[in-house]
């Protein structure tokens, strides 16, 4: 078993050397390592260099294609991708690659990760232990104490969203250029579209222990909870335009979860003003169903402003509340 780390890196240079130092860390030492340089004008690359890793320098042109380009140039037969800014814990490769031993026909094995702020704080020790009655609804086969495998992913990976992030996924090399890699056009939500394809093909092992760090960006939550939105909605309509590249039945899975990223990113429009946007956004969404919620968002959609304040504070005094 011959295990490629890929690191897509773009003006990487504060963070990369952590992450290398972690790569560097394992207790099974990975066979390479590759850091594509997605166009940095930083020290991105010399960083890399210092580190003994092998460097591949293309224009920018975006994470999906970086990957892409180092699962390619790779000489093993499982990928262990990685963001420049991410950790491992020491035996992240030893214990997925022990789990291998157990299934070597899966598609990919995925760790649980916990996620950590810049400064070191954890905000979040386990995402399966937040997550847990999804997952254990998913029914599990343990084949070990923290090995578990999970069928039918294709589907099933939509009821618990995307807790497997890049940075913990060790991922069959063959497969991953079989069905394409990354969607280079997509900008959001490209590595959860990618597994879904991934898992058309093939089964997925976890080890359910936190065994990598997901650095937490400082960004707007309401920015980025409105441009996963729209990435979601885009990666619907890739269900939909191409059927054959996902799990059968995947479209009209995806479609609760499609709704949803709808009526959210409604109410944003609402909220900044664009009642245009928002309609044509409950428009769609209401071809999928029209619940309480969405004729509640209907209304405010097209009355004034003042009208939904005055009936919002209408309604807090007959219900009593300040």
């Amino acid at each position: 078993m011959r295990i490629s780390v890929v690191i897509a890196a773009y003006n990487a240079a504060e963070s990369l050397p952590e992450t290398l130092a972690a790569v560097g860390a394992q207790t099974l030492a990975p066979d390479e390592v590759i850091v594509v340089d997605d166009g940095s004008t930083d020290e991105t690359a010399a960083r890399a260099r210092s580190f003994g890793a092998r460097v591949i320098s293309t224009p920018n042109r975006g994470v999906s294609a970086a990957r892409n380009t180092g699962m390619a140039s790779a000489s093993g037969d499982w990928i262990a991708l990685l963001d420049a800014d991410d950790l491992w814990h020491p035996e992240k490769l030893a214990r997925q690659a022990h789990a291998v031993s157990f299934a070597p026909d899966v598609a990919a094995v995925a760790c649980d990760h916990y996620q950590f702020r810049g400064d070191g704080e954890i905000t979040l020790a386990s995402l399966l232990a937040s997550r847990r009655a999804r997952y254990d609804a998913l029914s599990p086969q343990r084949l070990a104490p923290d090995v578990a495998r999970l069928d039918h992913m294709g589907l099933r990976l939509m009821s618990i969203g995307m807790a497997f992030f890049p940075s913990a996924v060790l991922v069959r090399r063959d497969l991953a250029l079989a069905v394409g890699g990354f969607d280079e056009s997509m900008r959001r939500c490209e590595d959860y579209e990618f597994l879904l394809r991934l898992f058309a093909r093939g089964d997925l092992l976890v080890v359910d222990a936190p065994l990598m760090g997901y650095r937490m960006q400082g960004s707007s939550l309401s920015t980025n909870a409105e441009e996963m939105n729209r990435g979601l909605i885009v990666l619907a309509d890739r269900i939909a335009a191409h059927p054959e590249r996902y799990a059968p039945g995947a479209e009209a899975a995806f479609k609760p979860r499609l709704r949803l990223a709808l009526l959210e990113n409604a109410a944003f429009r609402v909220k900044d003003g664009d009642r245009r946007g928002a309609r044509a956004l409950l428009a769609r969404a209401g071809e999928i169903e029209r619940d309480r919620r969405w004729w509640t968002m209907k209304l405010a959609s097209v009355l004034p402003l003042r009208s939904i304040t005055a009936f919002s504070a209408l309604k807090r005094r007959v219900l009593g509340r300040p």
